[in-house]
């Protein structure tokens, strides 16, 4: 059975799924300024993430975010050409895969930056050795035997319309015409499909996200309890969990984030009059992307009197990733 490594490395998260086992990789999507490795107790190790890229040791995740004194993420989707996405894929590589392996790699772009990066990144993976250590231990060395650049909405729908085992459905995200609203930090992925063939009229991606919100959000939350100075994602984590702790109370994050969250529902919405002009021409909708663990629910309500069966992707931020594992078990199965 050949090995299948899916991997969507968004602007805020990774996520990653590979075929010959249930490992996972899930950190956020930033590296840190290359350090020296000096500090190696077992116990440390096992709850850090670094790894050994062309001879610098970076932090990523949430190691780069308690360690470095900056950690970068990405801005532009040409990262994906440059060495902050090189490591980060390392990262996930070390987390999906325990020793040195052949696999072939499914991985995604905004619908905005597909047609000028998808042949440029696949370059840089088909037939290339990934090599690094992870936490100071042994070498790896992961070598894509072939890969796939998806649309990141495409996977999305792919995980509606495929079973786990990457063969086809008979269901309306198969068969029909749907609409794909793919909400992510810095991308706003609006994609419809006609029985999984793309419809281009009505297909339009653009850097409307989650993340410029988010940033609004915690500066609020610093300003009314200024003993806490959050991030983008801790707030995001807090806004699906519904509450955050300070000073070892909960308390309700929503009516901070709700001013804020409100215009940025107007915005997706009128985006999507705007782009989606038919609503009656559909037989589904799909929210999806990490940002609809924030928003998903919402804009359902205020969707459902327009569009027909509106769907929250559930546990929304893996769906692209599993997308991509369907899709890569049935493209090179055997």
């Amino acid at each position: 059975m050949t090995n299948v490594t899916a991997a969507d490395i968004g602007f805020n998260y990774v996520k990653g799924l590979v075929s010959t086992s249930d490992r996972r990789a899930f950190f956020p999507s930033v590296v840190g300024e290359p350090f020296a490795e000096t500090f190696s107790m077992e116990s440390a190790r096992t709850a850090r993430l670094t790894v050994t890229v062309d001879g610098q040791v970076y932090p990523v995740g949430d190691t780069a975010m308690r360690q470095s004194k900056h950690a970068g993420g990405a801005l532009n989707a040409d990262w994906v050409l440059g060495q902050t996405w090189r490591v980060i894929f390392c990262a996930a590589l070390s987390d999906l895969h325990k020793a040195s392996v052949e696999t072939c790699v499914v991985v995604g772009l905004p619908l905005e930056d597909y047609t000028a990066l998808e042949a440029r990144l696949t370059a840089r993976l088909v037939g290339q050795q990934f090599a690094f250590k992870r936490n100071g231990g042994n070498h790896q060395t992961v070598t894509v035997k072939d890969a796939v650049c998806l649309t990141q909405p495409y996977g999305s729908l792919l995980d509606q319309a495929m079973d786990n085992g990457g063969h086809i459905l008979s269901n309306p995200f198969a068969t029909g015409l749907v609409g794909v609203a793919d909400i992510g930090g810095n991308t706003l992925n609006l994609l419809v499909c006609d029985s999984l063939e793309e419809r281009s009229q009505w297909t339009r991606g653009d850097g409307l996200g989650l993340l410029e919100t988010l940033d609004d959000v915690a500066r609020a939350m610093h300003q009314k309890y200024p003993g806490i100075t959050p991030q983008a994602r801790e707030v995001s984590a807090w806004l699906a969990a519904g509450e955050f702790s300070y000073k070892g109370d909960k308390h309700d994050v929503m009516p901070i984030a709700k001013p804020f969250l409100d215009p940025l529902l107007d915005r997706i919405l009128d985006r999507l009059a705007e782009v989606w002009r038919e609503p009656g021409r559909f037989d589904a909708v799909l929210l999806t992307g990490g940002a609809s663990a924030v928003l998903g629910t919402i804009l359902k309500s205020r969707m459902e009197d327009v569009y027909p069966n509106v769907t929250v992707a559930q546990d929304a931020q893996w769906s692209n990733a599993r997308g991509y594992l369907k899709f890569g078990l049935d493209f090179w199965r055997v």
